[in-house]
């Protein structure tokens, strides 16, 4: 009988550990989007700047800092890297004849 109440009581301890285990994941996955939430409220403004500094510039302009319309949208994406801008010291190969 005693080997069977050990048992219980080893099963109810792993259940304990197991729900513990799933609420501190839940919390912190909770955490993570309330800041994200947040970081997105924060940012908003400057993004929102920034993408409208970005409209008003002519296309000529967008390509001296290595960027198109296109990439006015795209802008805030994770990743984005705009190509070298025009004045990076770098000329194109002469033309062959």
């Amino acid at each position: 009988m005693a080997e069977a109440e050990r048992i219980r009581l080893a099963a109810i301890a792993a259940r304990d550990a197991a729900i513990a285990e799933g609420v501190r994941r839940a919390a912190r996955a909770v955490a993570r989007v309330a800041e994200g939430l947040i970081r997105a409220v924060l940012t908003f403004p400057a993004r929102v700047e920034t993408y409208n500094a970005l409209r008003q510039l002519s296309d000529r302009e967008l390509q001296d800092i290595g960027m198109t319309r296109f990439d006015i949208g795209r802008v805030f994406e994770p990743g984005f890297s705009p190509r070298p801008a025009n004045d990076a010291g770098q000329r194109p190969a002469p033309r062959a004849a």
